[in-house]
């Protein structure tokens, strides 16, 4: 797969496959994801990657993030029930996926926008090589409001949880959504 076909491929994907992804394939991914940029090369990212057991507690942990959504969803989608209903689904197993991961930066002695932003890369990075690698993803920040559970949960100290991700192989295939027209503004060309 070449790297425009995975941008343009890669979807959020909110149903898994029960099976297993190995653990060598997680390895072989972040081998990649981890070439990110990352603001004076300081790469302070950390990801927790969690299977089985430890994975479904998570799973309760962040379930409980959804209220904190709902409101906004309701804002949003008013005219659109099936969605925040197919939301509420999502956070409550998050689509059964076999891998869920955590991304936290460390502090770095630099501005906090720069730090998401370095975990952003990353994160952008595994999302292109889990699909290239035939997984599926869903970048998720909604269960940072419950930041601080899902931290004790892991034994976090001092790092900041940017977003999580459940990762398997997908038993759906998205729609493309389109893209909004409009933005990119071009000054200075002929």
């Amino acid at each position: 797969m070449d790297l425009y076909e995975a941008i343009k491929g890669r979807r959020s994907v909110r149903k898994f496959k029960s099976t297993p992804v190995p653990k060598d394939l997680i390895e072989k991914i972040f081998e990649v994801a981890l070439w990110a940029p990352s603001g004076m090369n300081r790469q302070n990212w950390k990801f927790f990657v969690l299977a089985g057991e430890r994975k479904e507690e998570l799973v309760s942990i962040s379930s409980t993030s959804f209220q904190y959504l709902e409101p906004q969803l309701q804002q949003l989608y008013a005219e659109k029930p099936k969605i925040i209903e197919s939301t509420r689904r999502f956070f409550k197993r998050l689509g059964e996926a076999p891998i869920v991961v955590c991304a936290y930066f460390e502090p770095a002695n630099m501005e906090d926008v720069t730090s998401f932003q370095n975990v952003a890369a990353a994160i952008q990075n595994l999302l292109l090589v889990a699909h290239a690698e035939g997984l599926g993803t869903c970048w998720m920040t909604g269960p940072v409001t419950v930041a601080n559970e899902i931290s004790r949960f892991l034994g976090v100290k001092d790092m900041t949880l940017v977003a999580i991700t459940p990762m398997g192989y997908p038993d759906e295939t998205p729609k493309v959504p389109p893209r909004k027209p409009e933005r990119v503004v071009y000054q200075g060309f002929e």
